[in-house]
């Protein structure tokens, strides 16, 4: 059956009586339903893809690890509203990201209950993106912010960050739009000077074409996905170094025992899990609200580390990041972070990607 537009059809409608005999609430009750709506959020999964809503829950459950209770709850197909009980929790879910499910990205907007869902922009994936080799000269907060518009949407600088390899850089917090490809170099152009370009790195992304650039697909799925060596631009390059990540991002937790994937995000977004939260993905204790009678969750996937000599997706970009050096030496200007083997995309098993048997069971 087609959408009909309210709008449009209360313009032609002639109303009876009783239909205008609206329901009033008082201005108390209207502030306690408001106070009722505080850390609410509005979650859509970045894809095009069909997927069950009790696996997605599971995986988010234990990788957000909240300290309170908290609900989400089914609107339409691939959206949710997610409410959580305190700040921390608040904080966490909306800064920690960004958050994976089965490589993609989970887009998610603060919510204030009263507007309709469909006026809710979900285009934006927060992030933690590193410029490189930014002199000291030009580390200045405004000229930083200008730089990283071209970036996504900014929402924090940090001028002097300081990674665990001793590499200086500017790290800036951003909202990415998901409809456009992304950023790999910015550009200064000082007057009566050479024009500087700089790397830009992500500390974490989900799946993205290195044809387009776009996030949700590989290259293998943009458009016929037969596509020459030479013409993708994009690859893990474009990752920073996992021990240079902001302490914030998902998968880098003091004491963590595992790691998520810094491109792919196995695990559902975060590498750490608290023990309660892992006791309700293995369906040990009561389910939260909202995703009761939800069975056991799937065991942990098995990841594979491939070192970088042996991984195609390493060696199809060198060329792309050889001919950046090889730029960055010509303008004087550091050159691009090589691929480093150690952060080489890992690749999930099957056993991963498809969830336990009782996740392919809810995702039919």
């Amino acid at each position: 059956m087609p959408r009909v537009d309210l709008q449009e059809m209360l313009k032609r409608m002639v109303l009876k009586d009783e239909e205008l005999d609206d329901v009033v609430l008082p201005k108390e009750e209207v502030m306690n339903l408001k106070e009722g709506a505080r850390w609410m959020a509005v979650v859509k999964v970045h894809t095009t893809r069909r997927f069950g809503n009790q696996p997605f829950f599971q995986k988010m459950d234990a990788a957000w690890g909240f300290a309170k209770g908290w609900t989400i709850r089914p609107v339409e197909d691939n959206l949710f509203v997610l409410q959580v009980s305190c700040l921390g929790d608040w904080n966490r879910v909306m800064n920690d990201g960004p958050w994976i499910f089965r490589q993609q990205g989970v887009i998610m907007e603060p919510y204030d209950g009263v507007a309709h869902l469909n006026t809710v922009v979900l285009n934006r994936l927060h992030d933690w993106v590193q410029v490189r080799g930014i002199p000291p000269l030009f580390r200045k907060e405004a000229i930083m912010r200008d730089m990283a518009a071209r970036i996504g949407e900014v929402l924090g600088v940090e001028l002097y960050a300081l990674g665990a390899s001793g590499t200086s850089f500017v790290r800036v917090r951003v909202k990415l739009d998901v409809n456009k490809a992304l950023t790999r170099v910015v550009g200064l152009h000082p007057e009566g000077s050479d024009r500087m370009m700089f790397q830009v790195l992500y500390e974490k992304l989900p799946k993205f074409c290195d044809f387009c650039g776009l996030l949700g697909h590989s290259d293998t799925e943009c458009e016929d996905g037969v596509h020459d060596k030479t013409a993708l631009q994009y690859g893990d390059w474009l990752i920073a170094p996992m021990e240079d990540w902001h302490p914030q991002t998902s998968g880098v937790r003091t004491g963590a025992t595992t790691r998520d994937d810094s491109r792919g995000g196995k695990g559902g977004g975060r590498g750490e899990a608290t023990a309660e939260s892992r006791k309700r993905a293995q369906g040990m204790t009561p389910p939260h609200a909202g995703t009761e009678g939800r069975g056991t969750a799937a065991a942990a996937g098995q990841l594979m580390l491939m070192d970088g000599k042996d991984n195609p997706s390493v060696k199809k970009n060198l060329s792309t990041a050889l001919a950046l050096e090889a730029n960055g030496k010509k303008s004087g200007v550091l050159s691009p972070v090589k691929p480093d083997p150690k952060r080489a995309r890992m690749t999930a098993s099957n056993t991963d990607e498809a969830g336990s048997d009782e996740e392919r069971r809810q995702a039919q």
